[in-house]
């Protein structure tokens, strides 16, 4: 401890509020103790051990110009006006749990706990006392879960069209408050080049960079490299005097990117790097490393995952193209018709405000609804003339037929039910159940109204092509009795927003995708 300031000292009175110094020096928690101006006076052991500073290192320092940097739990430098002492003296109350990481030059960051207390004097606060633990191994521990549980988030529930590596870079500077994160991938056009394919964070960092695995290219030698040719993760621990990061070292100090790992690794087979950089140096120890190759192993299973899921819904659309193309080798007259249906069906649904998911199962069970007309001899389905009443009941066989093909494939939901119920009104009028209003699930009254104006306004054997006005006024008119209101209501908004039939191929593959 330092020597007792003279009894003239106003600092002398803040340490009559403080037990002796045997007694803080045998605590093993930090304590730091500051006069009214912020600066400070008294410390224990714990604390010049904690922080690796010597008696002469803390004389008379504020926050602002102590001899190592501080960052707060994001990341982020932290300004003087946040450091706990700073706070307590300020608003003259206690500041609790804050977390901070320390940065001393040549050792790696080290987060501690602090809570500060005012001292009063007078009834005013006169001094502060701040109280701190090290909690780098537990802060370090919930950062890695953090990463950890975005990344499952991207295995778990992968969003269409967003790219699980992309996912992965982004987390990492978000979630994991490192300045840089990239991802690289082997070309097949030049041997051993690289490929930065995704990145986040301080980008401009890889504008116009060139990286190699190549040993015999200077680019090649260093972390990124030796990770691709040992197969082994490498960490450059001070970049600033790494033997082989000569190429790319005055760029990173330019940045403040101070250490780094690079990890190999191989989404869908491909070889691949995934590069970490911190703004401190010594970041990535052995726990911190393992961590990071956890993530890449589950990147790894997140692009298996989506080439897994990818190849199920091809063949999902060629099972449901193939289905249609065989109905309408029955029924000729109505080629495109399940096409158009599900497009149609789609539209509404994406303007009802159903999530993409479900737009795309409306689509695609709109393109089989008719499957079960397969079972209808094909005369019956192009006869011109008015149908007897048992041709009829022939006729409306076809949505139980259907059911009981597609319910037999394990389709997503609600593809079967669509093809049983699409006949269904809600009166109770319809087929074949006489369901009502609610019992008839959303995607089958949407596929009911889709299915009306897609065939009133083309042609049919015993009727010309009445028009898109025509099908239109048709539902209309059984809106809230026969078709739901406000399906009713979303079709002819889409109308009017320019969805039109013509526009639509009969056999676009894409319609399905």
């Amino acid at each position: 401890m330092t020597e007792s300031p003279s009894s003239g000292d106003p600092r002398a009175a803040l340490s009559a509020r403080i037990r002796s110094d045997e007694f803080i020096d045998r605590v093993q928690t930090g304590i730091i103790v500051y006069d009214a101006d912020g600066v400070a006076f008294r410390w224990n052991q714990a604390a010049t051990k904690l922080l690796g500073l010597t008696p002469e290192e803390w004389k008379d320092h504020r926050p602002f110009d102590m001899p190592f940097s501080a960052v707060g739990d994001d990341g982020c430098a932290l300004r003087a006006d946040q450091f706990p002492s700073a706070i307590v003296l300020r608003t003259g109350q206690p500041c609790l749990d804050v977390i901070i990481g320390v940065n001393v030059p040549g050792r790696r960051r080290r987060w501690m706990s602090m809570d500060g207390y005012p001292l009063f004097i007078g009834g005013e606060t006169k001094g502060a006392t701040v109280w701190f633990d090290e909690v780098t191994d537990l802060h370090r521990e919930h950062q890695s879960l953090r990463l950890i549980n975005q990344v499952n988030r991207f295995v778990i529930s992968p969003k269409k069209g967003v790219d699980p590596l992309q996912s992965v870079c982004d987390a990492l500077v978000k979630d994991g408050a490192y300045p840089l994160a990239w991802i690289g991938i082997e070309t097949s056009e030049v041997s051993g080049a690289i490929d930065i394919a995704y990145a986040a964070g301080a980008t401009e960092y890889l504008r116009d960079m060139t990286v190699s695995s190549n040993e015999s290219d200077a680019n090649g030698r260093g972390p990124v490299g030796t990770a691709l040719r040992s197969g082994m993760s490498q960490v450059a621990g001070d970049l600033a005097s790494h033997s082989f990061f000569g190429p790319w070292r005055e760029r990173a100090a330019s940045l403040n990117l101070r250490s780094c790992v690079a990890i190999p690794f191989a989404p869908g087979g491909k070889k691949a790097i995934l590069c970490v950089y911190a703004n401190f140096e010594y970041a990535f120890d052995a726990a911190v490393v393992t961590s990071k190759e956890a993530i890449a192993r589950e990147i790894e299973f997140a692009v298996s995952q989506l080439r897994t899921r990818n190849q199920l819904e091809e063949s999902l659309n060629g099972t449901l193209l193939s289905l249609g193309a065989l109905t309408e080798t029955r029924d000729p007259y109505t080629a495109g018709h399940q096409t158009r249906v599900g497009s149609l069906g789609a539209a509404i649904a994406e303007r009802l405000g159903l999530d993409a998911k479900m737009v795309m199962l409306v689509r695609q069970a709109g393109g089989v609804h008719d499957v079960g007309k397969i079972a209808i001899p094909a005369e019956i389905l192009t006869r011109p003339g008015r149908l007897t009443a048992l041709e009829f009941e022939m006729i409306k066989s076809h949505t139980t037929v259907g059911y009981e093909i597609l319910v037999k494939a394990s389709l997503p939901w609600p593809i079967a039910d669509v093809a049983l119920s699409h006949h269904e009104r809600l009166d109770g009028s319809g087929y074949p159940a006489g369901l009502v209003d609610q019992d008839i699930i959303l995607p089958a009254r949407i596929i009911a109204v889709a299915d009306v104006v897609e065939a009133i306004a083309h042609f049919r054997p015993y009727r010309p092509a009445l028009g898109i006005d025509a099908g239109l006024v048709e539902v209309i008119k059984g809106a809230g009795r026969l078709f739901d209101r406000d399906v009713v209501e979303s079709c002819r908004a889409v109308f009017e927003s320019g969805f039109n039939f013509e526009s639509i191929a009969a056999t676009d593959v894409r319609t399905f995708s």
